[in-house]
């Protein structure tokens, strides 16, 4: 019995997508953080952004427990919710306290953010009614939703030109990350209804499309630095951040393949992530 319950239990796991949220959580609490909301808010906006995003990946897990239960995506993509080992109402409730939870924590920390918060959740919500099931629209609001995030941190504390310009840069980096999230599931995405951006428009643009959107990404990241008064220590990060997008980007356009894609997309996912977040903090605090 107690094996079934730990069962039941590590199911939840599934939910929280820890590879994804905890990332968007980061991009939150380190805007605010940028923003001069002291470390305090900026710790509960992480957090207030950490249960914005698990509302809003285990709605999607909801929104497509049907796909995620045929073929190969069921191999690979771990749905609890698709596969049995969690009621679909169970995982709708889920859902709906983490995003409740998420609304009060906010609006203890900023009111004012509540503004970019909704916009977030409509975008959510539309993504989990298949509304912009269109490949550019799909990329298009997974950038959007980062740079939305960006922005609902800032407004924690005091909003900057540089903040905006680094919201553009997640904006573009997410959509070229897209295109490398969709050339590493193309195989099983193939055989689906899914449409990606491979499947309308092939791989080897699709790469290019991935490494032109990484590029502008890369140059507003440095354009941040002249407008968001951050520290030289900002510069020297960024500047590794470019270094290793660029190099990556330009193997991945060159030779792009579903396996190259795989090793890649958590070294821009998390990795470069990590690397601006951390170039963001510490260029607020050594200027």
């Amino acid at each position: 019995m107690k094996n079934k319950e730990r069962g039941n239990i590590a199911n939840f796991f599934w939910l929280f997508r820890p590879n994804r949220t905890i990332m968007v959580a980061m991009i939150a609490g380190t805007a605010s953080f940028s923003a001069g909301a002291g470390v305090g808010k900026s710790l509960l906006m992480f957090l207030g952004a950490w249960c914005l995003a698990v509302g809003g990946f285990s709605l999607d897990f909801y929104a497509d427990r049907d796909l995620d239960a045929k073929g190969p995506r069921a191999k690979l993509r771990r749905n609890p919710l698709a596969d049995g080992s969690l009621k679909p109402i169970v995982g709708l409730f889920f859902s709906g306290t983490f995003l409740i939870a998420s609304f009060i924590v906010v609006l203890g920390v900023a009111p004012l953010a509540l503004i970019m918060w909704g916009v977030i959740l409509i975008v959510i919500i539309g993504l989990a009614l298949h509304l912009f099931e269109a490949p550019l629209s799909r990329a298009a609001t997974l950038g959007l939703l980062q740079a939305l995030y960006i922005l609902m941190g800032g407004m924690s504390g005091k909003m900057s030109l540089g903040l905006g310009i680094l919201s553009c840069m997640f904006f573009f980096a997410m959509f070229g990350g897209r295109g490398m999230i969709d050339i590493r599931d193309f195989p099983q995405d193939e055989i689906t209804r899914v449409q990606t951006l491979p499947i309308k428009y092939g791989i080897k643009n699709t790469a290019w499309l991935t490494a032109v959107f990484l590029i502008i990404a890369y140059a507003l990241s440095l354009t941040a630095y002249f407008y968001g008064k951050f520290g030289i220590i900002y510069l020297y990060l960024d500047v590794a951040f470019i270094v290793i997008g660029l190099v990556c980007a330009f193997l991945f356009a060159v030779r792009p393949s579903p396996e190259l894609a795989r090793r890649l997309t958590p070294v821009f996912m998390m990795g470069e992530g990590t690397i601006i977040c951390l170039a963001m903090i510490l260029g607020t605090v050594y200027k």
